[in-house]
């Protein structure tokens, strides 16, 4: 109890750097469970998690080779990938992974017929259906899930219900249609009505669609298709595969001839199952030397994917230079302070006094233990449970929703080597006394001067005492032989 009193009076002395020593252990806590919870998702993310991701697979023209596809030349379309071209890559595939799961989008031009109108907009100008296909985007997909992935942006049903994908049925639906809320509203269209549209590649070959549903965009477009860029997205008509092939637009099923307008943008998505079996596949494409000069092989999922990381990279990379610098600073300041309050010239009067008064070393050096104990381990504490508890609501406002949780493992690791830092501190103050020299044991600011001095003055104050008393003494003597001769006259004159 008496170590205890003494360090929590050591620590109420000053109070200032007592403060500063429980908000800066307080801030480094808070900020290194933040940081490295950010740094470790992060790191989750491109492994573990990345591994886990589905991944697909599809061969398009690069960049170079949509340039050479205009929205105003149809012989353009020469450049699109075909069924034929596709078999060989479906073939590999099915080879490598024991399976072929696939699904397609096709989508060609569209011209509006009879009181249908298209929406401004787009980059067509001024050049005729006949130039173009038409205004409008007839696109095709054969499951739910490349509707998910429409390069057009992905879109919710606002009103009625979305396409039925049954491909197996004997019966499928063959009209059922989506159109964009904007394209309805501009036409007074709703759930239930028809519309009819034209062919791209001739005006008098019409198809009739019902309105099955209608939808609203809720990301933005990344079309690479400059046919399908240059008009108005919102120009767009959805239907099933059944739908399209019904109305004749898909050619390529069995007529190998078909070119311009008549060739639809087919896009073929392979699913490959996981990231591992997807890297295994673009290797084995390049032995066999594909794809051909002016295509690529990428992985639509697994770029969404990272780019979605992006907001999670960047707060990653800053939070590894914030928690570095924070944990450096912050322990250089921990150490300063720390230090800096045993190692005060007054201290040398308490350590003194209290070794004078027959405190031992090993009791001293366990006080200024515990004053570092007090100071930090309680906010030591109060900030890696508040950092635990920010951490993932700070990640999901700084990383575009993802979250940043505080793994069990996190915990642990903060805690030992919190728990270990905090010691060496401790340890660092306890040994202020193995270099507490005898010669300060009376020192006070220099008033009291060292143990030589002292023994100095013991000396002079001995020797000067041995001086009076022999003084004293000779004085005594020279009174004794005064007496004497004085007694000696008196005796003389009595005689006489």
């Amino acid at each position: 109890m008496f170590v205890l009193s003494n360090a929590w009076r050591a620590l109420t002395r000053s109070k200032g750097r007592t403060a500063l020593t429980a908000f800066i252990t307080l801030a480094v806590t808070f900020g290194t469970v933040a940081g490295l919870a950010i740094i470790r998702e992060d790191t989750n993310a491109h492994t573990t998690a990345y591994d886990q991701q589905k991944a697909t697979l599809v061969i398009r023209p690069t960049a170079a080779t949509w340039k050479k596809v205009s929205a105003t030349d149809s012989a353009s379309t020469k450049h699109y990938m075909t069924w034929t071209s596709y078999t060989e890559y479906a073939t590999l595939v099915q080879s490598a992974t024991n399976s072929l799961n696939f699904t397609v989008t096709e989508t060609v031009p569209a011209r509006v017929s009879g009181d249908l109108k298209a929406l401004d907009g787009g980059s067509l100008g001024s050049a005729s259906d006949d130039e173009t296909g038409g205004q409008l985007i007839w696109r095709a997909f054969w499951t739910e899930d490349a509707a998910k992935a429409s390069d057009l942006g992905t879109f919710e049903i606002v009103d009625g219900k979305d396409l039925s994908y049954d491909n197996k049925s004997s019966n499928p639906n063959t009209t059922g249609a989506l159109v964009s809320e904007a394209f309805a509203s501009a036409n007074n269209l709703k759930v239930g009505d028809t519309l009819k549209v034209a062919a791209a590649s001739d005006a008098q070959t019409t198809a009739k669609l019902k309105v099955r549903g209608i939808y609203k965009y809720t990301s933005e477009s990344a079309v690479a298709n400059p046919v399908t860029a240059a008009r108005n997205r919102e120009n767009a008509i959805f239907t099933n595969y059944q739908t399209f092939a019904k109305a004749g637009l898909d050619p390529q099923s069995n007529d190998k001839t078909a070119s311009g307008w008549a060739m639809p943008d087919l896009d073929v998505v392979f699913d490959t199952g996981d990231p591992a079996t997807y890297k295994s596949l673009v290797s084995t494409l390049k032995k066999s030397k594909l794809p051909a000069k002016g295509y690529e092989v990428s992985s639509p999922s697994l770029e969404s994917y990272n780019a979605s990381l992006e907001p999670l990279d960047t707060l990653s990379s800053r939070a590894k230079t914030g928690t570095i610098a924070l944990v450096a600073v912050g322990g250089v300041l921990l150490l300063i302070l720390v230090l800096s309050g045993v190692w005060a010239p007054k201290r040398d009067d308490e350590i003194g006094m209290a070794l004078v008064s027959g405190v031992t070393r090993g009791r001293l050096g366990w006080q200024f233990m515990l004053e570092v104990f007090i100071v930090t381990l309680p906010f030591y504490v109060i900030g890696l449970v508040g950092g635990a508890f920010a951490a993932k609501p700070i990640g999901s406002a700084l990383a575009s929703g993802h979250a940043t949780p505080v793994t069990s493992d996190l915990i642990w690791t903060m805690v030992w080597y919190g728990l270990g830092s905090i010691l060496i501190l401790a340890i660092l103050a306890a040994l202020r006394l193995a270099f507490f020299s005898a010669n300060k044991l009376f020192a006070a600011d220099g008033d009291w001067g060292t143990v030589s001095e002292t023994e100095e003055i013991e000396t002079a104050e001995t020797t000067g005492a041995a001086e009076t008393d022999e003084a004293a003494e000779a004085t005594a003597h020279d009174a004794g032989e005064i007496n004497k001769t004085t007694t000696t006259t008196d005796d003389a004159e009595a005689q006489a």
